[in-house]
This record gives structure tokens, C-alpha cells and sequence, in this order.
């Protein structure tokens, strides 16, 4: 029973099957981390030139009127 054991637990750590996925997985993690970083960094930036050109076109729509 021990060398069944023994043998069970070799194969199991030479076994390579399942390591793309988990490379892939934390690649994915990296990529979706960095997205969320960037976003949340620059959506102050995007928001404030979205105002202010909500800004500029209500006071052009204003002049107009």
C-alpha cells in the first residue's frame, strides 16, 4: 500500500496538465487588475473633460438662445 501511495503522490507532482491554465488564469487576473487601476485612475480625468465640455456646449446653446 505504501508504494502505491508513493507512486500516486510522484505522478502527481511531475503531472504539467493543469499549468497553462493557472498561468493563464494569472495572466487574466494581471491584465483585468491593471485595466481596473487605469480606469479608476483616469475616469477624474475623463469626467472632468466631459463637464467641461457639457459646459461649453450649454453656454453656446445659451448665446444662442
Amino acid at each position: 500500500m505504501n508504494k502505491i501511495l508513493q507512486n500516486f503522490i510522484n505522478e502527481f507532482i511531475n503531472e504539467e496538465e493543469g499549468q497553462d491554465i493557472v498561468e493563464y488564469s494569472l495572466l487574466l487576473v494581471l491584465i483585468g487588475a491593471a485595466a481596473i487601476f487605469v480606469l479608476t485612475t483616469m475616469g477624474t480625468s475623463i469626467s472632468s473633460i466631459f463637464s467641461k465640455i457639457n459646459q461649453r456646449l450649454t453656454s453656446a446653446n445659451d448665446s444662442i438662445s
